[in-house]
């Protein structure tokens, strides 16, 4: 059971890493990259995992194949975040007290890691 509860703990965390991650990724490939602010990027993290961002659209000439590059990995970085935020429902929905504990604890020690991370760029 201890192990149980340490391998939720630990996804939880790395699906709050994945959102921070998220974040960041899409900040550096937006055209107005430096004009999003920190407050900008806590209302996206707010937001939930299976919510659509704002499209993207790729900038002319040779940089297309970055956006493509950038955009290949945020799908990819969605997929994931979709997957394990779904693993972490149905592990709540197994009405276990300790995996539920688990898993508050892990998004705690997840955001209170991956924030200043955040704030950093």
């Amino acid at each position: 059971m201890v192990a149980s509860v340490f391998i939720v703990l630990m996804l939880t965390v790395f699906y709050e890493l994945l959102k921070i991650w998220k974040i960041t990724l899409n900040d550096k490939s937006s055209p107005q990259s430096s004009a999003v602010s920190v407050s900008g990027s806590r209302q996206t993290l707010e937001d939930t995992a299976s919510e659509p961002s704002e499209p993207m659209t790729p900038p002319p000439g040779s940089r297309k194949n970055r956006w493509l590059l950038f955009h290949a990995v945020q799908s990819l970085i969605h997929i994931f975040q979709v997957i394990i935020s779904y693993m972490l429902m149905l592990c709540v929905m197994s009405y276990n007290v300790w995996i539920f504990l688990g898993i508050l604890i892990g998004s705690g020690i997840g955001y209170f890691v991956g924030y200043p991370l955040l704030t950093k760029n």
